[in-house]
């Protein structure tokens, strides 16, 4: 089921390696959105998104928790449109998994 889904969003650009990639990054993606579904139940009410100096930018936890994942999902959805799903997208999904449980960690 779920390669007949990658198949058909890859379209001719379809190959084992491509399939296998793009479920890597959709597994990503589904961690990071648990990972922010947990965190959301001990996250304070509003948490920082940027510093910038002394400047401050809280937003509500239930609003940015769900920003990173979701730009995460467009992201790899664009990816694979162009066709440029690699190792190293991958990797730069992992890297982003680790900041983001990083930063909801400090923000306890």
């Amino acid at each position: 089921m779920i390669r007949k889904m990658i198949k058909n969003l890859l379209g001719e650009s379809y190959t084992e390696n491509n399939g296998k990639l793009a479920i890597v990054n959709f597994g990503i993606i589904l961690i990071m959105f648990i990972v922010s579904g947990i965190m959301l139940l001990f996250l304070p009410e509003q948490i920082s998104i940027l510093h910038m100096g002394n400047t401050y930018y809280p937003l509500p936890s239930a609003l940015a928790v769900w920003l990173l994942p979701l730009i995460a999902l467009l992201i790899n959805i664009g990816f694979i449109k162009q066709n440029r799903l690699s190792k190293v997208n991958t990797a730069v999904f992992v890297i982003l998994l680790i900041a983001m449980t990083a930063t909801y960690i400090s923000n306890l």
